[in-house]
């Protein structure tokens, strides 16, 4: 069995979540992490027993040991890290949303592909066996024909003075870092990008959105409806409606491991998959199984569903009017 050293690039709260994951992993381990701060990158690999510290990211890359980095770090960030540790040879998971645009995104393929490389996006939802179970029984019509998806998604970060949410300079708002959920979900479940939206959303005074709320018109004729907020404490719930039934994905059906399925108000099924772990484990085994198996993405959450999700935020925050500094959005 092939074995991966893995780098860590912003030892920050959404690390140690991916840090407790792939302790479990039989095949990857944490080798080294860089930050630029040494005292949060000492403190994270005391935690966690990793042998390398870097506070410089290209001192990191430089390290023949590496397999593959995993980036962390705010939205402003990835597109230029991921591109630096491609250009390295490294092999690369990035945190949603793996870039702020799909210009940038497409840009970063094109490289992957260059070098023969994985670079995927760890949206975590998408490698859940609950929820790729779930897709299964829907295209088989246990609902029915699926008519419309409808989602919302929301905490009140306005409590928080120091969220990275609220700063453009780090790409926030609430859109990026929650609505991407109910986008790409429901994406998942439809198996098509939208080809009409109609979105509003609230500013702040940084000029990051609030509240968002959009509908989004298939191709076929299906639709999906969501509302995201940073100011607001919200079901955090999704129903998927068809034609002869419904299915309820409970608070937070992002990371849900469960999924009640409905015929005649009757339920009917019930999936139960808890996580062996945080639900972190998946994309990070999935992403070493696509290495062995020589692939620049998964199949889950391919290059060109990234790219569609980011073209469907790219075109709400030109509709509501968000647009981050150039240095951000440049690629």
């Amino acid at each position: 069995m092939q074995s991966f050293n893995w780098g860590i690039i912003g030892p920050g709260n959404i690390a140690n979540t991916f840090a407790k994951a792939i302790a479990s992993s039989k095949k990857g381990k944490i080798l080294a992490v860089a930050s630029r701060s040494k005292e949060r990158a000492t403190q994270f690999a005391n935690t966690y027993h990793i042998e390398k510290i870097y506070s410089d990211y290209e001192q990191m890359l430089t390290d023949p040991d590496i397999d593959i980095i995993y980036i962390a770090t705010p939205h402003n960030f990835h597109y230029q890290q991921a591109k630096l540790c491609l250009e390295a040879g490294k092999h690369v998971l990035v945190e949603k949303p793996c870039t702020v645009n799909a210009e940038q995104m497409k840009k970063l393929v094109a490289i992957a592909q260059r070098y023969n490389l994985l670079l995927q996006e760890a949206l975590w939802s998408r490698f859940m066996p609950c929820l790729s179970q779930l897709r299964q029984l829907l295209k088989e019509g246990i609902i029915g024909d699926i008519q419309y998806i409808q989602s919302d998604i929301g905490f009140a970060f306005q409590n928080k003075e120091k969220s990275r949410l609220l700063k453009a300079e780090l790409a926030g708002g609430s859109l990026l870092d929650l609505g991407i959920y109910s986008i790409t979900v429901s994406q998942f479940f439809l198996q098509e990008h939208p080809d009409k939206i109609l979105a509003m959303g609230q500013l702040t005074d940084q000029n990051v959105d609030s509240h968002v709320l959009a509908n989004m018109q298939y191709p076929s004729g299906r639709y999906a409806q969501f509302t995201c907020s940073m100011f607001s404490q919200t079901s955090n719930t999704m129903k998927i409606v068809g034609t002869q039934g419904y299915v309820n994905l409970a608070a937070c059906f992002w990371n849900t491991d469960t999924a009640d399925i409905y015929c005649d108000d009757k339920l009917i099924k019930r999936l139960d998959i808890p996580h062996p772990v945080n639900g972190f484990e998946y994309q990070i085994e999935e992403s070493m199984q696509c290495i062995e198996k020589n692939m620049q993405c998964s199949d889950v959450m391919s290059h060109s569903d990234t790219i569609g999700v980011l073209d469907v935020m790219d075109n709400i925050r030109e509709q509501i009017g968000v647009r981050f500094p150039n240095s951000i959005e440049a690629s």
